[in-house]
């Protein structure tokens, strides 16, 4: 059964949508996740089967995605169109941005990150950006810009 997660999409934010998904664990599907190291690199890849609504992690840096096989409907950040991709397909997703996606076929989704440090842990404290800390940052920036917007600085 495919799903229109621009229907979705139109009516919740990520960060809500990620909410109610956290909400139903009984739909959680097992994406397989394997790591590799090499000269400075680290390179994970997880295997999304078909049908599964998936959410990722917000990146601090810029990010270099790959979709090495399958068909999936993806948001890339916030306030982007719905795109529909297949693999083989290279993209970077911009800092800060979170993904959003549907699987139409079994995928092959790869990230690659520069660092010479193998702990998977402290990898994604380097890369990944926790979602209460990124609201917290902004709301704290929405708040300078509405009070900024009440004082004159000249």
């Amino acid at each position: 059964m495919d799903i229109d997660i621009q229907i979705f999409k139109k009516q919740l934010s990520l960060h809500e949508m990620e909410t109610v998904m956290k909400g139903f664990p009984e739909y959680a599907v097992d994406c397989p996740v394997s790591h590799v190291f090499s000269g400075g690199v680290y390179i994970r890849q997880i295997l999304i089967p078909k049908g599964t609504l998936i959410m990722g992690k917000r990146h601090r840096h810029e990010t270099c995605n790959i979709l090495m096989k399958g068909t999936m409907s993806v948001f890339v950040g916030e306030n982007e169109p719905l795109n529909v991709i297949s693999g083989p397909l290279i993209f970077t997703s911009p800092p800060l941005s979170k993904k959003l996606a549907y699987t139409h076929e079994d995928c092959v989704f790869i990230n690659i990150h520069p660092t010479n440090e193998t702990d998977v842990d402290k990898i994604e404290q380097e890369f990944i950006i926790p979602e209460e800390e990124y609201l917290t940052v902004q709301n704290s920036i929405q708040k300078t810009i509405d009070q900024g917007e009440r004082k004159c600085l000249g």
